[in-house]
């Protein structure tokens, strides 16, 4: 293997981490997509934090992670589904056929609210069925939106399509190490 091919590997890997395959969003909707990102990391943090070393043990915490995702994201789609149709000339003379396209296109925005929830739920459900032991579970499930929130510059400088800088890494891990600081404080003061 020559000293070219890890430097091309970690180029396309690169690339597939902080480049859209269909190309930047245009800006009103990276900012609606960034928005749920950082609206359903919130939020789900706040359910994390809620978890209690009982409510870990007896399931609650796994199903209020999880209700807290889903019903924000139904929130959003349908305060967005309302707003749309009370005010139908902000889609200027679109057709139905366009906004149906549009909706769509809402919708798709604000997955990055339910898919902030999965993965802290499978982390609190460890502890649930006992794989963990319960503080674990809180920290891990913690740790995953950390990392989420960690990310919130690469996610930016994705959906805009324009190139990662040391800068935006540095706001990511100043931004995490906060919220890592919230996580730990909460699961080892709290309890």
């Amino acid at each position: 293997m020559s000293d070219a091919e890890p430097r091309i590997r970690r180029t396309r890997l690169y690339r597939r981490l902080v480049t859209r395959a269909d190309g930047p969003l245009e800006p009103a909707r990276a900012a609606k997509r960034l928005s749920a990102y950082v609206y359903g990391n919130i939020l789900v943090l706040a359910a994390v934090a809620a978890s209690t070393p009982s409510s870990i043990e007896n399931g609650t915490a796994v199903v209020l992670v999880l209700a807290t995702a889903v019903t924000t994201f139904l929130a959003h789609v349908f305060a967005d589904f309302v707003a749309s149709s009370q005010i139908p000339e902000a889609h200027g003379d679109a057709t139905d056929e366009q906004r149906t396209f549009e909706a769509v296109e809402e919708f798709r925005d604000a997955v990055p609210i339910l898919s902030s929830g999965t993965v802290p739920a499978v982390m609190l459900a460890l502890g649930w069925l006992s794989v963990l032991p319960g503080q674990w579970s809180e920290l891990l499930a913690g740790g995953v939106i950390v990392i989420r929130i960690a990310t919130i510059q690469m996610v930016t400088e994705r959906i805009r399509g324009n190139p990662l800088t040391f800068r935006a890494i540095l706001g990511g891990l100043a931004t995490a190490a906060i919220a890592a600081l919230i996580v730990l404080a909460k699961v080892f003061l709290g309890h």
